[in-house]
């Protein structure tokens, strides 16, 4: 099985635009414009992290589009989660050529799936190729989704060159909960050890990342997981 790297962390806020400033406020870490989805009414806010991964800070930021049923289940569900506090709602591996994602989606019985990406505010659009495309058999269980990029000097985490209050060094770790051996499983053997991987009691799920500066100072972004909620989702709608 492939080696994967680790792409990005989904964190999910009530007001896109305070919670990034609270979080350099707290952290020094600063953020860039990411965007807002057409088909999903959410934007987000870009944190580069070391190794080419990043954290989309994300929130609801239309309450009333006219959308489908699903999405506008999702939407409300998010908009709930969000009014109780900042919470992880899914983190991601990359894919380092596009056959290793083709391979994902076999091995999930999934597809690769190509779609529209973020607008930006100068008018670009990027999309995003991802597996195996079903969320309940990944984030709605806690585990990664799988994202290939064709163009890396494109991807978020490179193509706003930004420097951090607090310089960083490397992801020292990602705190998780759930069974070892099932996200083992998931990703695969190499990659599983490949990863600054800590467990912690609990559902499966994001719970923590943490970032060592380049003084061997840490920065600990921790939230609870959106992965149980996401689940109940799903379990409803299908």
């Amino acid at each position: 099985m492939a080696v994967y790297d680790l792409d990005h962390f989904t964190l999910g806020v009530r007001h896109l635009y305070a919670g990034a400033e609270r979080l350099r406020g707290e952290t020094g870490l600063r953020s860039h414009e990411g965007g807002w989805l057409d088909a999903v009414p959410t934007a987000h806010r870009t944190i580069p992290l070391p190794g080419d991964a990043y954290v989309n800070i994300e929130s609801v930021i239309d309450h009333h589009a006219d959308v489908a049923p699903g999405i506008d289940a999702f939407r409300t569900w998010f908009e709930q989660t969000t009014l109780l506090g900042d919470h992880w709602m899914t983190w991601n591996l990359r894919a380092r050529t596009r056959a290793d994602l083709e391979e994902v989606a076999r091995r999930f019985g999934g597809e690769v799936v190509t779609a529209p990406g973020a607008r930006r505010p100068d008018g670009s659009t990027w999309a995003t190729t991802m597996a195996p495309g079903n969320v309940a058999m990944t984030w709605g269980r806690g585990l990664p989704n799988w994202y290939f990029h064709e163009d890396m000097a494109q991807h978020p985490a490179r193509r706003v060159p930004m420097d951090h209050e607090r310089p960083l060094r490397e992801i020292g770790w990602i705190e998780v909960g759930g069974d070892p051996a099932e996200l083992e499983e998931h990703v695969g053997a190499e990659t599983f050890a490949a990863l600054p991987l800590r467990f912690v009691d609990g559902p499966a799920g994001l719970r923590g990342v943490g970032l060592t500066t380049a003084d061997g100072e840490e920065i600990a972004l921790r939230a609870p997981s959106g992965a149980p909620g996401l689940a109940e989702l799903a379990a409803r709608s299908s």
